[in-house]
């Protein structure tokens, strides 16, 4: 770990030791496929999952930590956060993605169907995933009101294929029914009865899409992580 990551490290553990601990008293939560991390846990690794509440950050975190002895090889974590959300008009929000160490997303004024854009928008997660970091995508980039999922970008995909790092999929259950877009954000009657349960479940790493273009790679990444259900 290099001087730069120690304080993301420490925020990320206070956080989502905290968020460990709520979510078994309220979600019941489970995490499966655990024995996956092995293969990764001493190299970069992209996380790509599902997006579909305010709190799957903390859910992501908790969920490296729940059972594992390994937990330390995973933080901090890197977040690929929208460049807007680091100005000060957002704070508190920019104060906590700053502390967390998450990784500015430029969002691209033009897009180019070759998607070249992606060098510029992505090149800060490049150099993370240069220097050994694991970072985690959210493809969707954010979610419906009905917690259905977005059309998904081709980020993942072109960074696996830039530095040739492997991806881990990961699917969660459960959390489009806990803070959603227009859930509450206090405590529903199911939530205190227990009754809404969050699961998160890690496939293994894959090294290879095997597609004839970044659209296929991306629509084979998404199945798969479906396929986690």
């Amino acid at each position: 770990m290099t001087k730069k990551d120690k304080i993301p490290a420490m925020v990320q553990s206070f956080v989502c030791w905290t968020a460990l601990g709520l979510f078994k008293l309220f979600f019941r939560f489970k995490v499966e496929g655990q024995e996956n991390l092995k293969e990764i846990e001493n190299s970069s690794v992209i996380f790509v999952s599902n997006h579909n509440s305010y709190i799957d950050g903390g859910i992501a975190g908790a969920s490296l930590l729940k059972g594992s002895s390994r937990s330390k090889n995973f933080f901090p974590i890197r977040y690929l956060v929208a460049s807007e959300y680091f100005k000060w008009k957002y704070f508190p929000v920019n104060i906590f993605v700053m502390l967390v160490g998450s990784i500015k997303l430029k969002r691209a004024k033009i897009k180019k169907e070759d998607n070249s854009h992606l060098f510029d928008s992505l090149s800060r997660a490049m150099e993370a995933l240069s220097v050994g970091s694991k970072i985690w995508i959210y493809p969707e980039g954010g979610f419906n009101n009905d917690g259905s999922p977005k059309k998904p970008r081709n980020g993942a995909v072109f960074l696996h294929q830039q530095t040739k790092t492997p991806i881990m999929p990961v699917k969660m259950i459960g959390n489009n029914k806990v803070m959603g877009k227009y859930l509450p954000f206090i405590p529903t009657f199911k939530t205190l009865m227990r009754l809404n349960r969050i699961k998160v479940v890690f496939g293994k790493p894959i090294y290879s899409l095997n597609a004839p273009d970044i659209d296929q790679g991306t629509k084979i990444l998404m199945d798969k992580i479906e396929e986690l259900v």
